[in-house]
């Protein structure tokens, strides 16, 4: 019998909890523990706490634990954001990332809101406009359980192109996420 992984989830806001909490527990399976936050943390809190939250996670390489990063893209996007924390982690003297290491950085781009509309079968995306007063009404305040089937379903080839071509932060933390997976499966 495989043991639980313990997950710390650091991430913004309620809304991206709202996802990716109930994501993970579905995909590792995992005990998800959320980074203790103010209502609207923000970017500002995650990159503050990104140093403490790797440095737990890699002083237990032997152990059952991963990290999460949740961090909206806004205006400098996918790319940007992943500079922001290979900074920070690297002026708290860490080395890059290794590919094996159980910390995955997930950015949704501009923010959670367009893929929580991407996962509820919206198209018409893309990774600049803000989306948040629109899926609002959209999506309400109670549970992300759909979203997180619809994220579980296998995208055909067509459908990985389309979401690449308009939400490649969404893949990007497809790709994470998965990793983060198979690291678990050789633990």
């Amino acid at each position: 019998m495989s043991v639980k992984i313990r997950c710390q989830l650091l991430c913004e806001d309620l809304e991206q909890e709202r996802l990716l909490r109930p994501l993970l527990v579905r995909l590792l399976p995992c005990r998800v523990r959320v980074e203790p936050r103010k209502p609207r943390g923000g970017a500002t809190f995650v990159l503050s706490r990104l140093a403490n939250a790797a440095t737990y996670v890699r002083q237990r390489p032997h152990e059952a634990v991963a990290l999460v990063i949740v961090i909206d893209g806004d205006d400098v996007g996918l790319q940007g954001r992943l500079r922001e924390i290979a900074q920070r982690l690297d002026a708290a003297g860490f080395d890059a990332r290794k590919p094996d290491e159980r910390i995955a950085r997930c950015v949704p781009s501009r923010n959670v809101e367009t893929w929580e509309l991407w996962l509820s079968g919206r198209r018409d995306l893309n990774e600049s406009t803000d989306y948040k007063r629109e899926a609002q009404p959209q999506l309400g305040t109670g549970s992300r359980d759909t979203l997180v089937e619809a994220w579980l379903v296998p995208l055909s080839p067509d459908q990985q192109e389309e979401e690449q071509a308009k939400l490649p932060a969404l893949t990007h933390a497809r790709h994470e996420l998965a990793r983060l997976r198979q690291a678990r499966a050789h633990h």
